[in-house]
């Protein structure tokens, strides 16, 4: 299973610092992601239909999430339209994660 780089130092959500190459399935983030599926919440798409960019920035205040967003919407660009229910794990969520991984590797 693919571990964080030693050399990050900052808080991060470029995926590449948590994903070898395109090894996403062995990847430990994914692995957390997949723990925390209980505690997903829905959020119905009203704007900004097919950009997945501004959907993260609506829903976790940055345009830096758009990657994990992807990873846990669970459909691809064409089912980013107004009127879908997307089942997403909070900010809140995300963050722990993140924090986790930065903190034990």
């Amino acid at each position: 299973m693919y571990k964080k780089k030693k050399n990050i130092s900052t808080y991060s959500l470029e995926l590449g610092n948590y994903i070898e190459g395109f090894d996403l399935y062995n990847a430990q983030i994914m692995d957390m992601l997949r723990d925390k599926y209980k505690e997903r919440v829905p959020y119905e798409i009203r704007t900004y239909e097919y950009r997945p960019d501004l959907i993260a920035k609506d829903i976790y205040g940055s345009e830096n999430y758009t990657g994990l967003f992807l990873l846990t919407c669970g459909v691809g660009l064409s089912g980013l339209k107004k009127g879908t229910v997307l089942s997403i794990l909070p900010k809140d969520v995300v963050d722990n994660i993140i924090a986790e991984i930065q903190r034990y590797g």
